[in-house]
């Protein structure tokens, strides 16, 4: 009976370490996951924080591109008052001037996207905890591709409009008039501008077809992406406030 009561004793206690280095093996083990979270955390906050930061940039990109297109088109509206059979009378310097407005300067939204592209080619897009804002990640995206082919077929109509002016215009002259900043040319040979591309109906055909253009750049690809990085801004700070 004594050896009997000892060994219940031995059984008892050796079940009490037992208990003793699982329940150590399991607070362990709690811990470990706790700080791989907190890292996890602390990662994804890393990341939001660089993400918004690019965001607000490419915000301050797209509004200054939206700037230069609106530019760009209302230069070649005011050109337009000038076209047709009997056009008013102009100052030439004006008319090179509105050219410059119109044709030099070329919309084209390019954004910083060095974070997310790392993040996407690395993997970390999934340390983002909240499926919505990849989500919106995903879809602005993809939006880029579009606004870039509409930039081009703009790109393409200023060009086919400018090339009347190459054609039936002095450039050399035009350069003069402006006070180029990257040539100051002599006077040349030929006639002056007499601008009649002006007078030429398949001129202001083009010019209005690249003016309808970039006011659809403006009001179907632009200010929708505008509407769509300010909502994403908002998304990131909204998970930068979660605990």
């Amino acid at each position: 009976m004594l050896s009997e009561n000892r060994i219940s004793k031995y059984l008892i206690y050796a079940l009490g370490e037992i208990i003793l280095v699982v329940i150590g093996i399991l607070i362990a083990i709690q811990i470990n996951n706790w700080n791989d979270l907190n890292k996890e955390k602390a990662m994804e906050r890393h990341l939001l924080t660089a993400l918004l930061q690019e965001f607000e940039g490419n915000l301050e990109i797209l509004d200054s591109t939206i700037l230069t297109n609106t530019r760009n088109y209302e230069s070649a509206i005011m050109i337009g008052e000038f076209t047709g059979p009997s056009s008013p009378e102009y100052n030439e310097k004006d008319i090179s001037t509105l050219l410059v407005g119109a044709f030099k300067n070329e919309a084209r939204y390019i954004p910083n996207s060095g974070t997310m592209n790392e993040m996407i080619n690395s993997g970390k897009m999934s340390m983002i905890s909240d499926p919505e804002l990849r989500k919106a990640i995903s879809e602005w995206r993809s939006q880029l591709e579009f606004i870039s082919n509409q930039e081009s077929y703009v790109i393409r109509r200023r060009d086919s409009s400018q090339d009347f002016f190459i054609k039936f215009g002095n450039f050399r002259r035009h350069l003069d008039i402006i006070d180029d900043v990257l040539l100051d040319p002599t006077p040349g040979s030929f006639p002056d501008n007499d601008f009649k591309f002006l007078k030429m109906q398949e001129f202001e055909s083009n010019l209005y077809l690249y003016i309808v253009a970039s006011i659809n750049l403006n009001k179907a690809y632009y200010l929708p992406l505008k509407g769509q990085t300010e909502r994403l801004i908002q998304q990131i700070q909204k998970n930068l406030t979660l605990p």
